[in-house]
C-alpha cells in the first residue's frame, strides 16, 4: 500500500513539476521586470487606485513594448548609426570597457549570432576518460605550433549555458555528435535529464570524419 502511494506521489510530482516551474519562472520574470516601472506608474493619478499586482503587470507590458519599440528604432539607418557611436563610446571608457565588451560579445552570441555555435561535439575534457559536451564556436581552424589543426570549443556549464570555458582542442580529439545545437543546449540546461533518444550513439563517429568540418 505504501509503495503504491509513493509511486502515485512521484507520478503526480513529475506531472505538476514542469507546470509549477514554468509558472514560477514566468511570475519571477514578470514581477521583477514589472516592478521596475511601478514607482513611475504610481505618479499617474488614474493608475494610483489599481492594486499592486495589476500595476506590476502593466509595468511589465510597458517595458516589453518599450524594448520592442527600441528594437524597431535601432533597426533603421539612424538607429544603427547611433548604436555604432554608443558602442564606440563605451569601448573607450577606462573602467566600463571590459564589462561592456564582455556583455556585448555574450549578447551577440546568444541573441544575434546564434549561428556562431557550429556543431555539438564531444571531447575528453578536462582529462582523459571524462567526456564533456561542447560546441564548436568558429568555422576557421587554428593551427598549432606542431602543425596540427585545432578548433575552438565552448563547454557550457549546467544549468546556465551562458557561462562556461573555452578550449583550443586538436581536431583529432573532437568527436561529432548527432545532436543539433538546440538539443545540445537542452541537454546541458536540464543537467542531463533531457536525454535524447539516440544518446547511446554518442562517440560512435571516428575522429577522422571531422575532416569534413568547415
Amino acid at each position: 500500500m505504501l509503495s503504491r502511494l509513493r509511486r502515485y506521489f512521484i507520478t503526480g510530482l513529475a506531472a505538476i513539476l514542469p507546470v509549477g516551474l514554468t509558472v514560477f519562472v514566468l511570475w519571477f520574470i514578470i514581477s521583477h521586470l514589472g516592478s521596475i516601472l511601478q514607482p513611475l506608474l504610481r505618479h499617474l493619478r488614474w493608475l494610483q487606485q489599481l492594486p499592486s499586482v495589476l500595476l506590476t503587470l502593466i509595468g511589465f507590458l510597458v517595458l516589453i513594448g518599450a524594448i520592442t519599440l527600441l528594437g524597431a528604432l535601432t533597426s533603421g539607418y539612424l538607429g544603427r548609426h547611433f548604436l555604432t557611436w554608443l558602442d564606440r563610446f563605451f569601448r573607450q571608457l577606462p573602467f566600463a570597457s571590459s564589462v561592456y565588451t564582455s556583455a556585448r560579445q555574450l549578447t551577440d552570441a546568444v541573441f544575434i549570432k546564434r549561428s556562431s555555435l557550429r556543431k555539438t561535439v564531444l571531447v575528453e575534457y578536462p582529462r582523459k576518460g571524462l567526456l564533456a559536451l561542447g560546441f564548436l564556436t568558429g568555422e576557421e581552424p587554428v593551427e598549432l605550433a606542431d602543425g596540427r589543426r585545432a578548433f575552438l570549443v565552448f563547454f557550457p556549464t549546467a544549468p546556465n549555458p551562458t557561462s562556461g570555458w573555452l578550449a583550443i582542442v586538436p581536431e583529432t580529439d573532437i568527436t561529432e555528435t548527432p545532436l543539433s545545437i538546440e538539443e545540445g543546449l537542452k541537454f546541458v540546461v536540464s543537467g542531463g535529464l533531457a536525454r535524447p533518444a539516440d544518446f547511446r550513439v554518442f562517440g560512435s563517429k571516428p575522429p577522422e570524419e571531422l575532416r569534413q568540418l568547415p
